[in-house]
């Protein structure tokens, strides 16, 4: 299995969630988009499974449609895979779990022992979102348009985080050192705090990494388009007509 499904069916097993692969890539709530290497083992049925491409957005079809964002309710979200990242601290890191914690100096090792093995540490993260789907399909049957969309999805929301760091290793044995002020740092778990400043020291292996950075898309909701013509049937159309033509996509359905 390659690495880029190995992250998204990772996330979706352990956050429930369907991952923006490479996580901070730029896409926006209404692209139109598809996903080239998105296989399931099973069947080897397409899904939307690491990286992607897009095809178009609703702003370039001239589709009208509300949005949304979730930023007075921010949540964050942290895990390392399961039996495969260790982390270790220097003996002269000065950590406590206090609310306010002077400046201090200290070093973490994170040790990655499975190629594929991932550390995810996203802030504060925030949703933009479709405000009305109902009424969004209704608006492309609307414009006339001949549209016809194979294995296609539409993004309905988009998840950034206020601040990130994300790792993955390339290689079965690696690891790295983040140094700096370790202010808000707790132990178990690897929680690296929002007030914790660490950065990149050294390095050994291959890894894929995102350095802490700000308004990180880490993850998406999406519809998928039916293998179909969206268009007007005739002057007496009924919406109803048009239900059931965009299939919200089900995370349990890329658990491999």
């Amino acid at each position: 299995m390659s690495l880029q499904i190995k992250y998204s069916t990772e996330i979706a097993k352990e956050l429930g969630k369907i991952a923006v692969y490479l996580p901070g890539e730029i896409i926006e709530v209404g692209d139109i988009i598809k996903f080239p290497y998105g296989k399931t083992s099973f069947l080897k049925k397409e899904a939307p499974l690491g990286t992607f491409t897009k095809i178009s957005s609703l702003k370039n079809l001239d589709v009208k449609y509300s949005e949304d964002d979730s930023l007075g309710n921010k949540h964050s979200y942290k895990f390392s895979s399961k039996n495969s990242v260790k982390s270790i601290t220097s003996a002269n890191s000065q950590i406590e779990v206090v609310d306010e914690l002077p400046s201090a100096y200290g070093e973490i090792t994170l040790q990655f022992t499975s190629e594929g093995s991932i550390y995810f540490h996203a802030l504060e993260c925030y949703k933009k979102q479709i405000g009305d789907i109902t009424k969004l399909e209704n608006e492309i049957i609307s414009k006339s348009k001949v549209l016809i969309w194979d294995n296609t999805y539409l993004v309905t929301s988009v998840t950034y985080a206020s601040n990130a760091l994300i790792m993955q290793s390339r290689s079965k044995n690696s690891e790295i050192t983040l140094a700096g002020n370790i202010n808000g740092l707790k132990t178990q778990g690897i929680d690296i705090g929002v007030s914790s400043e660490l950065n990149i020291k050294n390095q050994n292996g291959d890894f894929f990494i995102k350095d802490w950075s700000q308004n990180v898309s880490v993850f998406m909701e999406l519809m998928k388009f039916e293998k179909e013509t969206f268009q007007v049937i005739n002057k007496n159309f009924s919406p109803k007509e048009s239900r059931d033509r965009l299939i919200p996509v089900q995370v349990n359905s890329l658990i491999i």
